[in-house]
């Protein structure tokens, strides 16, 4: 928070392009996630019980489960910034009635 009114006051908005962007990251990110957590609970199936045991006593797995919690504890918030992204999308005058966000629950994204 800003100690001094004019600070906030002089504080640029978050435009469209920025907000679009960081949407599409934190999307393809949690895409990324979700990949190596199906890759990794595949690759745990396929260890067997023994070797699995050895894994998950690693610093690693420690370290994996812990990301993963996080992540977790993420989803309320990333929700949020979800459904905020969907209200800005909504609003954008130039945007045309057949958005890909319907399908996806993603702003569409310009490619330029």
């Amino acid at each position: 928070m800003a100690s001094n009114p004019s600070e906030s006051a002089s504080a640029p908005a978050l435009d469209w392009a920025t907000a679009e962007d960081a949407y599409h990251l934190v999307n393809a990110l949690l895409l990324q996630v979700t990949a190596a957590n199906d890759l990794i609970v595949l690759l745990a199936t396929l260890l067997g019980e023994a070797s699995l045991k050895r894994v998950v006593e690693t610093h690693q797995w420690v370290q994996y489960q812990a990301s993963r919690r996080h992540m977790e504890s993420l989803q309320a918030d990333l929700e949020r910034f979800a459904a905020t992204m969907r209200r800005l999308a909504a609003a954008q005058p130039d945007r045309p009635a057949d958005c890909p966000e319907e399908e996806t629950g993603a702003p569409p994204h310009d490619a330029t």
